[in-house]
């Protein structure tokens, strides 16, 4: 079977947008997982907590953009040779990567803010959205860990369904994004 090139690529700036947001959000999941298992005396520990937050508002900003840009230029459609199930589910996990990039900056601002620390985006202290209530927090920073793992096993789907399409259908869906 020869392999056929999925119909249109997404916009460059979509595209761009979509590479350095992967590149950012996998760092902050990696950053996440060392930074958390580091003892609380490690000196490293600090430094790591203010580029995960620095970057994790970073990825809200760019989500902001990346979703304009999307609503105003439009994505190309996914070839008809996939299933309209299989359509359907990919624009749902399109979505909902939507919906991760602002919960987790969100979910890890209010938490901070819930256990009394400031929130900095890189040097600018950035004001406080609620008060202290550690209990809060520690509900907030549960949710920001199991959403972590959502968000890593949403980013596996998606890689996944490129190869399965690559694979089943011989669509190369990477082209419309490189």
């Amino acid at each position: 079977m020869q392999q056929q090139v999925a119909p249109g690529k997404y916009p460059l700036s979509l595209r761009l947008l979509h590479w350095l947001m992967a590149f950012i959000i996998i760092a902050l999941l990696i950053v996440g997982l060392i930074m958390t298992g580091l003892p609380g005396n490690d000196p490293l520990r600090p430094t790591l907590y203010a580029l995960h937050k620095s970057f994790g508002l970073t990825v809200f900003l760019l989500a902001a953009l990346r979703l304009f840009l999307r609503l105003k230029e439009g994505v190309p459609p996914l070839p008809e040779i996939i299933a309209r199930s299989e359509r359907m589910l990919a624009q749902a996990g399109h979505w909902a990567f939507y919906d991760y990039f602002a919960l987790m900056p969100l979910s890890g601002y209010l938490m901070t803010n819930s256990f009394g620390m400031p929130v900095k985006w890189f040097a600018v202290e950035l004001p406080r959205l609620i008060g202290v209530d550690k209990d809060r927090g520690h509900l907030l920073a549960d949710f920001h860990a199991y959403a972590a793992y959502t968000l890593i096993g949403l980013i596996t789907l998606h890689v996944l369904a490129v190869v399965v399409h690559y694979v089943k259908e011989r669509v190369n869906l990477l082209k419309r994004m490189v």
